[in-house]
């Protein structure tokens, strides 16, 4: 409890410099006057209501150590529950306000989708997880290990994994939906790449959630017997796949497919930075 209410307080205080600095290098954008009270205020939105979203699950992860017998089996590896509502707290984060309109008029050259923010091989891995998933433990019937497995005990993770694959492909297309509300070209180019870093969190989000999936299904498919030979090189790529899904919630490390070129519009009564 100690690690997540400090991660919790840490959250609200405002992003360094340091971080936006990394946060503006991996998605290619210029930090100016114009832009940098947006980054600050999108950024640090995310890492708020993640923690707090997530911090009051984190003690269902010691009911285990604490009572090893009274709780259902699908209850005995409770990590998955904090984890997944931190996957929906930067998922929240990602949904955009609704903004006003401005007098500029900002054309692109390519439609504004969800593949320009997120590549589209990256929306369609969550779906193939599940269905791996759902195959692993389907096949613990025909083929039964050492130890036996209830496939009702380990459904409710694998129907939550698939809710949350559901909501981030509804958080992406609301980002790609969003009417475009900056009026200069450091904005534009800023907001293209905060959209792109929330879109890379709803699909790591997903990811993450899926993985843990994944990897209850292969220990309860292989992990006993000559089985392990195949059941722990996946289950250990399964928790580097993990991993790799938090470090991209909490490093806010957009994936960025390569962005058009914004054309800008402005009004004749506004000037526009370069």
């Amino acid at each position: 409890l100690v690690l997540p209410i400090a991660l919790t307080v840490n959250a609200f205080r405002s992003p360094s410099w340091r971080q936006m600095k990394r946060w503006a290098t991996d998605a290619g954008v210029t930090i100016t006057e114009n832009n940098e009270n947006m980054i600050r205020q999108r950024l640090g939105r995310a890492r708020r209501y993640r923690s707090v979203t997530g911090l009051p699950f984190w003690w269902l992860a010691a009911l285990p150590a604490l009572d090893n017998g009274g709780q259902p089996a699908w209850t005995r590896t409770l990590v998955w529950i904090p984890l997944t509502a931190y996957a929906l707290g930067s998922m929240w984060a990602a949904v955009p306000d609704p903004s006003p309109t401005v007098d500029t008029r900002a054309a692109v050259l390519t439609p504004r989708v969800p593949s320009r923010y997120v590549w589209t091989p990256a929306r369609f891995a969550p779906w193939v997880l599940l269905g791996l998933s759902g195959l692993s433990l389907a096949l613990t019937k025909p083929f039964p290990p050492r130890f036996p497995v209830s496939i009702r005990s380990e459904a409710p993770q694998l129907v939550i994994a698939a809710l949350v694959a559901v909501l981030a492909e509804l958080v992406i297309r609301l980002i790609a939906s969003r009417p475009q509300p900056a009026t200069t070209p450091s904005r534009i180019d800023a907001d293209d790449a905060l959209r792109s870093t929330g879109a890379t969190a709803a699909i790591a989000s997903a990811l993450l959630v899926t993985t843990m999936a994944m990897s209850t299904a292969v220990n309860a498919l292989l992990w006993s017997g000559h089985r392990m030979w195949i059941g722990v090189p996946l289950w250990v790529a399964c928790g580097l796949a993990t991993f790799a899904a938090l470090t991209a919630i909490v490093n806010q490390a957009p994936w960025l497919p390569q962005r058009p070129r914004t054309v800008l519009t402005p009004a004749p009564s506004q000037r526009v930075d370069a």
